[in-house]
């Protein structure tokens, strides 16, 4: 763990650095394929935690939905500007990262669904197991973890780390913690400027 640390500091800083350029970019995008998918998956006005929520663009989209929106981003810079974007509800953001969240513990175990967006392909796979334990650990009975990750290469990338995603390890260690893939979608990337595939999945998890 200790010696995947700084790629995942570095990517962080990444974003940090780059948080100005990337609200803009972000908001611009064409989501209406994961949103979709996000309503056919979740309950409505259920408790949704998004980590890494970036600009907060799915946020907005589901909080005009009558969800009852959280969020976690390592980003300080994209923290901060989820505080300003929804002022009524800014202790409902923190800062952490994957694989161990540091939230309020009575938060642990209360929300229906957990989303990440963009999120796990920035995980090393020696971190899937540890990260999908802390998932699992914020959801009641029956609640869901939705994450959408890229299967393109990203040749070039310097400044953030990438790992391809072994969907199918991923789907093993998933039902290791009694979580059943419920639905998936492939799509395009919503910025016509990149050639990137998505793969979005939905895991309900079996908490006893």
């Amino acid at each position: 763990m200790n010696s995947e640390k700084p790629i995942l500091d570095s990517t962080i800083t990444y974003y940090d650095n780059a948080a100005d350029k990337l609200i803009s970019s972000y908001e611009t995008a064409d989501m209406s394929n994961l949103h979709a998918f996000l309503l056919s998956n979740l309950s409505s006005g259920s408790k949704i935690l998004d980590i890494g929520f970036g600009s907060g663009r799915d946020l907005a989209f589901l909080r005009d939905k009558g969800f009852d929106v959280w969020g976690i981003d390592p980003a300080q810079k994209f923290v901060d500007h989820a505080k300003e974007r929804f002022p009524d509800i800014a202790d409902h953001f923190f800062k952490s990262s994957l694989p161990n969240l540091d939230i309020p513990k009575e938060l642990q175990d209360s929300f229906d669904s957990t989303i990440l967006v963009a999120v796990w392909m920035h995980l090393p796979k020696s971190m899937y197991a540890d990260a999908i334990k802390s998932l699992c650990a914020l959801l009641k009975p029956q609640g869901k973890i939705i994450l959408s990750y890229s299967i393109t290469p990203r040749t070039g990338e310097k400044e953030r780390y990438f790992e391809d995603v072994d969907s199918n390890l991923l789907q093993i260690l998933f039902e290791a913690h009694g979580c059943i893939k419920v639905s998936s979608i492939t799509n395009k990337d919503g910025l016509s400027e990149r050639e990137i595939t998505w793969v979005t999945e939905a895991y309900s998890h079996d908490k006893l």
